[in-house]
């Protein structure tokens, strides 16, 4: 269980409800005229079961979605429409049959109402049937595309997908940054699914792909792909890395004297504001395609960026806002529900009306993929006297995935 109160933990919140129900009892057997307030007093808690990947190469991307959403319970107050929050975390450690039993155990023992994380690729594919035959609504952010295809009334992405991200980058990178190049990234589902994305893009712009390097998830040496880099000698490279391979990639890339002789470009996680905590000033001139930049310029950024620093003492990242943005999500369609959430297609219909004023920009959903349509943006990292950020340098905005 997720500890936390109003400014700390969800134990808290579920002592909370118990303390509330007994109050109700009270309240009714001394006066018998306040039916109404006690049964809000005695509403069970809403549930949520956050399974994600808190361990090994994605271990700090798990805890950057959780701290975002964490936050945005913090601001208001641990309830929705008089319903208190209760979150039960479980790591499905980048496994996809532990995935899956994690999911069952959270449907089917600890009785959740919604399931939220599920960032890694093979995983959220794992578990999609299953969330779908049992009718629990589940938020995703894993960018696989083909979790577009399942269509599922209780299935939706608060992040974004491998073919949103990589379109508009494929032509910009053809415009603006190389005419041809070598493409790498871990070999599983969502480094394939990237790399064939932007090379879709990139090639329908006129770019030529060199040679495409796959190193397995979770790789320590990276100096035998990165040989094969510096043989080459290519004009640039695009790379999906995410978490400690980010890391790790971005200084060896570094280390061995690439990074001021063949320009690095990638997919959003490969250059966030927890990878330059850890990668300095090796990551100044990598250009990424993101939905979200702590730096944008927006009165609702500027707030999720100053009350994120406030409680956790560092920047968030696309990650932190995966969280923050579902979190406001089920905020936004409960509340429209006053609380009820006892009839599954009508709060699923409520999620897909939900349209706010995001710090990565306007949100919504599409009806019919259940995935955000959002502004994506070219961030190019730079340097201003000792701060290293990731500036937009480009702008596509309102973007969504093909139906």
């Amino acid at each position: 269980m997720a500890k936390g109160n109003k400014r700390g933990t969800a134990n808290v919140c579920r002592r909370s409800v118990v303390g509330g129900a007994a109050a109700a009892g009270m309240a009714m057997a001394i006066d018998i005229a306040l039916p109404r307030l006690a049964a809000a007093q005695d509403a069970a808690p809403i549930r949520i079961g956050m399974l994600n990947s808190y361990s090994k190469v994605f271990a700090f991307l798990g805890d950057s979605i959780f701290k975002g959403m964490f936050l945005y319970f913090d601001q208001i107050n641990w309830q929705i429409a008089g319903r208190k929050i209760e979150l039960i975390k479980e790591d499905d450690e980048i496994s996809p049959q532990v995935g899956l039993d994690k999911a069952r155990k959270l449907v089917e023992n600890d009785k959740v109402d919604f399931i939220f994380g599920l960032l890694a690729s093979n995983v959220a594919l794992a578990v999609a049937p299953f969330v779908q035959q049992s009718k629990t609504i589940t938020f995703i952010n894993a960018g696989v595309t083909s979790v577009n295809q399942i269509r599922s009334p209780y299935i939706f992405r608060t992040a974004f997908s491998a073919q949103q991200l990589s379109a508009p980058m494929g032509a910009w990178m053809y415009n603006n940054f190389a005419k041809s190049l070598i493409a790498s990234g871990s070999d599983y589902a969502a480094g394939h699914d990237v790399i064939n994305e932007f090379k879709k893009a990139y090639l329908s712009s006129g770019g030529k792909i060199l040679q495409e390097i796959y190193p397995p998830l979770g790789t320590n040496d990276y100096s035998p792909y990165l040989t094969q880099i510096k043989s080459a000698a290519p004009p640039a490279t695009y790379n999906f890395y995410a978490g400690a391979d980010a890391v790790r990639f971005i200084n060896q890339y570094a280390a061995l004297g690439l990074k001021d002789t063949v320009p690095l470009a990638g997919w959003g996680s490969l250059v966030t504001s927890d990878v330059i905590e850890a990668v300095g000033r090796n990551a100044i001139g990598c250009v990424t395609s993101s939905m979200y930049a702590d730096t944008l310029d927006t009165p609702e950024n500027k707030a999720f960026v100053a009350a994120y620093q406030a409680k956790y003492n560092m920047l968030p990242s696309q990650f932190s806002s995966f969280g923050f943005t579902g979190a406001r999500v089920l905020q936004e369609a409960v509340g429209n529900l006053k609380g009820d959430i006892s009839d599954k297609l009508k709060v699923s219909q409520a999620i897909a009306n939900v349209k706010f004023q995001d710090p990565r920009g306007p949100f919504a959903f599409d009806p019919v993929t259940h995935n955000p349509i959002q502004n994506v943006y070219v961030l190019k990292t730079v340097a201003e006297g000792d701060k290293v950020s990731n500036k937009v340098i480009y702008t596509a905005p309102n973007v969504r995935d093909p139906v």
